[in-house]
């Protein structure tokens, strides 16, 4: 934001109201995957004003191999990350052919740059082949078990559930655009709407590529989310879910923001032949202010240790060598961070009864289970065999052989 508009306080703006916001802070301190692609998002955005604003075509080319390098690198943890490197790629293209700098062998070098970036992937094939990880999700020794988990096939590609029925995309739409007023205020989408706007006057034609570009990103971003998040939003539970996905979209309204706060004081400015520069920072101090005001007692969780408890509690109380059942995210990953990571109760086995369903689950990780016997090759309600040969067992008959 500083380098596209050369104001410090719209930069401070736009990090403060996104970073300080309710959703941001709170899946800041959470070990999940949205944190780091906020990173990405912020990555992604500032190389590529970077490129807009190099002056020679070797600095343009160094660029866009980073560039590439990272959209690669990006789409490691986050898959809705895809759209955005689907705006600015061809975004970059036309640029560097518009310059005639686009040349067959400086499109390899962004193809393999791009592909580096991928790399991270090798990890999957060659950690499944040596079956060490005594906690993983598929089986992806075989190319079809790779692009199984690659497109999330379990959970439905492009989709948040398998065979969940969502809201309707305006329902949605409208949902994010309430969501995005109470997480970023009022007054800072208006600010975005501003840049947006003021990407349509000729004196700001070497600003407006990159806002209009960032505009996109988010219509893209926003309407194919809408069509393909399949969960009710009016369900508390689901509507969590879901808000998650909408911190992409709130980083670029926080960046546009950031934009139109200098375009709109110099816009007054000029009106009132007078130097506002105090009321741009008086602004920006006063929204990211009210940001952290608002929603500082919620996200502080300094002395929250209630997920901490529970799973130690829960370990102790379990016998000598006992077999624990787990079902659900929050006692599952509670207890095998504990039992895993830190070592506690190293005595007891856990089986994830949910994951017993999938195929992968006994191959990859029944040699980790010592001392729990499997009468069948996966968990299935109904006790038999199916067409392909593979044997089920239910719920009745693993306690059976394991009492």
């Amino acid at each position: 934001v500083c380098r596209l508009s050369g104001s410090y306080a719209g930069g401070i703006l736009a990090a403060g109201v996104f970073s300080f916001s309710r959703l941001t802070w709170q899946w800041s301190i959470t070990a999940e995957v949205f944190s780091l692609n906020n990173l990405f998002v912020g990555l992604l955005m500032a190389l590529t004003v970077h490129f807009e604003e190099a002056s020679t075509a070797k600095e343009r080319s160094k660029i866009s191999r980073l560039g590439a390098f990272c959209c690669g690198l990006s789409l490691c943890n986050q898959h809705t990350i895809v759209l955005y490197v689907a705006c600015i790629v061809p975004w970059v293209l036309s640029r560097l052919l518009k310059k005639t700098e686009l040349s067959l062998g400086h499109l390899l070098k962004l193809g393999l740059c791009f592909l580096a970036g991928l790399l991270p992937y090798l990890y999957l094939p060659a950690s499944s082949y040596l079956n060490r990880a005594r906690w993983t999700w598929g089986d992806q020794t075989t190319f079809q078990g790779f692009l199984t988990h690659f497109l999330r096939e379990e959970y439905g590609t492009f989709s948040l559930a398998k065979s969940e029925t969502g809201s309707s995309m305006r329902e949605m739409l409208v949902s994010q655009l309430a969501q995005m007023r109470s997480e970023l205020s009022l007054p800072v989408l208006a600010l975005a709407l501003v840049a947006c706007l003021s990407a349509a006057l000729p004196r700001r034609q070497q600003k407006s590529s990159v806002i209009w570009l960032f505009a996109g990103m988010l219509c893209v971003y926003s309407l194919f989310f809408a069509w393909r998040a399949n969960l009710d939003v009016t369900k508390p539970l689901f509507l969590g879910v879901v808000e998650r996905f909408w911190m992409q979209s709130n980083a670029v309204v926080a960046v546009l923001a950031g934009l139109g706060l200098p375009i709109l004081v110099s816009l007054a400015g000029s009106m009132l032949e007078g130097g506002l520069l105090w009321l741009e920072w008086l602004s920006a101090v006063a929204l990211v202010g009210a940001q952290i005001w608002a929603n500082y007692s919620t996200c502080d969780q300094s002395t929250n240790y209630i997920v901490d408890k529970f799973a130690r509690n829960l370990l102790s109380s379990m016998p000598m060598g006992a077999v624990v059942l787990l079902r659900g995210d929050l006692p599952g990953n509670a207890l095998r961070y504990l039992h895993y990571c830190e070592g506690v109760r190293p005595d007891v086995t856990l089986v994830d009864q949910e994951m017993m369903t999938y195929e992968w689950y006994l191959p990859k990780l029944a040699k980790h289970l010592p001392g729990v016997s499997f009468p069948g090759n996966r968990w299935n309600p109904v006790e038999g065999v199916l067409p392909d040969g593979t044997r089920t067992f239910n719920l009745h008959r693993f306690l059976k052989v394991n009492k």
